[in-house]
């Protein structure tokens, strides 16, 4: 009885934990059910208020609206497609998402190919001359830059910012190339100095020397650089009035190539075919000068070997010397 009794019990015991597990199956079920319940008529009501407000955005009044109201079925298979604010895919919507996608992927590869940036293979430069190309694309600040982001303009102005550089023009070329056209300096004279020879520009700036195929025939020996003028920029460059004067006085007289300077005497020279030695002064009253110079050709030419000093650096008052005699004033 004992054992009938126990079996029993243990079955007993059995068939309530499996009512049990069959009970807690179906709340889990039921649960499910009732959030599908919930989340479908939480979609239903969202769908609802999206027509409602788009009808009476487009104006529907009266009965139009009221049947908006009406909750209308939803396909079970769209139901989960449905957010706020979206009614549907349509082929027109289709077709202006399918642009967009195709417009963004479009500037994502326009902005980040590599086709679209500049490097130095990229850059082509005409008339450099005696400049190298990697100075120029150095000056032209443009490495690693996309073609989008670059101005020919800007570019012109910092390939001029080369002191070598008196004018340039780019041009960009699709899809990554730039052509940029330069005029390079070219001088007039040569400063000696007693540290280094420079090239002096029209304006007298002094710049190094450059290998050139030419170099100027003009020259004006200043060991001390006394006729250096101070400016704000730092730069190296000669009184403009004396350069002016030299290269004048070289046109004039084309025999002559060098020019001395020193502060006392200023601009000085020796007179072709003849033994006399110029003080020219500074670069003022230049024409007064030349007159007064050429009124003494005949005499200077006649001294023949004697040594004579002429001192034009005052027009009205001009002066020669004889070496073993006294100056004669004018």
């Amino acid at each position: 009885m004992q054992i009938a009794f126990n079996s029993g019990r243990k079955q007993k015991r059995g068939s309530h934990a499996a009512r049990k597990a069959v009970s807690s199956k179906r709340v889990r079920r039921r649960r499910h059910a009732q959030t599908r319940r919930r989340f479908t008529a939480a979609l239903r009501s969202t769908h609802a208020f999206v027509l409602r407000n788009s009808r009476s955005r487009l104006g529907f009044k009266g009965s139009a609206k009221r049947k908006a109201t009406t909750t209308l079925p939803v396909p079970a298979g769209a139901q989960a497609t449905l957010f706020p604010g979206f009614s549907g895919l349509t082929p027109s919507k289709t077709i202006s998402l399918t642009l967009l996608a195709v417009v963004a992927a479009a500037l994502y590869w326009l902005y980040t190919s590599e086709s679209f940036y500049i490097y130095s293979e990229n850059v082509r430069f005409e008339g450099a001359s005696y400049l190298s190309q990697e100075e120029l694309f150095a000056a032209a600040d443009i490495n690693s830059w996309s073609i989008f982001w670059l101005d020919p303009d800007k570019i012109e102005e910092q390939v001029m910012t080369h002191p070598y550089v008196t004018a340039a023009d780019a041009r960009i070329r699709w899809p990554g190339q730039i052509e940029i056209s330069v005029q390079v300096v070219r001088p007039v004279a040569l400063w000696a100095t007693e540290q280094q020879e420079y090239w002096l520009l029209e304006d007298g700036l002094a710049l190094e020397p450059r290998e050139l195929d030419f170099q100027p025939t003009l020259r004006i020996i200043d060991p001390s650089v006394e006729a250096r003028v101070a400016n704000v920029e730092g730069t190296l460059q000669i009184d403009k009035r004396i350069l002016t004067s030299a290269m004048f006085l070289s046109n004039r007289l084309p025999m002559v190539s060098e020019f001395w300077y020193n502060s006392r005497y200023g601009l000085n020279f020796s007179l072709p075919s003849t033994q006399a030695w110029i003080h020219w002064g500074d670069g003022y009253k230049f024409e007064e000068k030349w007159t007064a110079l050429q009124s003494l050709m005949p005499r200077l030419e006649a001294a023949g070997e004697e040594a004579i000093t002429l001192n034009v650096s005052v027009p009205n008052r001009f002066f020669t010397r004889k070496y073993d005699n006294e100056p004669d004033e004018q």
